[in-house]
């Protein structure tokens, strides 16, 4: 669904050579007001199928986010469809990696996520040393959840606007059986003023995100791949006071 546009102007002959040009700029002018793919995808929600062309991450690969991330934050998400349910409060850490590009701390983030929300038997989790692209938690009962990456997307659409969307296999390890579900996650981060809608102080912002996720069954089940589950948060990053 993303990454289906490809273009290509080829002049064979050379009285077409200056209207080839002029088309060319003329497509590239449009394609600067062309719309985001990921903003694309996130308008069709939640008609949603499990995206083709999502480019597959290498081993070493992992979300590379804007230096505003940078630090740790105190991080509110509310599920915008159960009012009833209770905001969860967790933290979130983005460092900077070897190579110096600012990476999530999966590991702490996730660690911070599961403890605050209480269920589901969490236990511990550890990041796979060699991929920053798998994950494993241990559960209780003698579970264990593993996360694979198994598609990414990122777009900047400028210094105050980034969009990501991954795609991710969960496997559920249990004594007696494995379950296998796809997760796609598409999330807009935005600066945003310290009440939201306020302007915002260039060197004290919170960051205000939508959060679009569905959940379908494991590949190859059916031919066409509908969410067997839908979820819309809305999230809000302070940064956590030093203090």
């Amino acid at each position: 669904m993303r990454q289906k546009f490809f273009f290509s102007l080829i002049s064979i002959l050379i009285i077409f050579t200056y209207t080839g040009t002029a088309l060319a700029e003329s497509i590239l002018q449009i394609n600067d007001f062309q719309p985001s793919k990921l903003s694309e995808r996130k308008l069709i929600w939640p008609n949603w199928r499990v995206p083709s062309s999502m480019k597959r991450p290498g081993l070493k690969d992992d979300l590379i986010y804007p230096d505003w991330f940078e630090g740790v934050w105190d991080v509110t998400s509310q599920i915008e469809s159960d009012q009833n349910q209770k905001p969860i409060f967790h933290s979130a850490k983005f460092i900077h990696n070897t190579s110096g590009d600012l990476i999530a701390d999966r590991e702490y983030n996730t660690k911070s996520y599961a403890l605050s929300t209480k269920t589901g038997g969490f236990l511990s989790v550890k990041n796979d040393p060699k991929s920053p692209n798998r994950q494993f938690a241990k559960l209780t009962e003698d579970r264990y959840l593993e996360t694979k990456i198994i598609g990414r997307l990122q777009e900047k659409i400028d210094n105050n606007i980034f969009i990501t969307d991954e795609l991710m296999l969960q496997i559920l390890h249990t004594p007696v059986f494995s379950r296998v579900s796809q997760v796609e996650t598409l999330t807009e981060f935005k600066k945003c003023g310290s009440n939201q809608n306020d302007d915002m102080n260039l060197s004290d912002f919170n960051i205000c995100g939508e959060q679009f996720q569905s959940i379908y069954n494991q590949p190859g089940q059916n031919m066409i791949s509908l969410p067997i589950k839908i979820e819309k948060s809305k999230l809000i990053l302070r940064k956590t006071n030093d203090d």
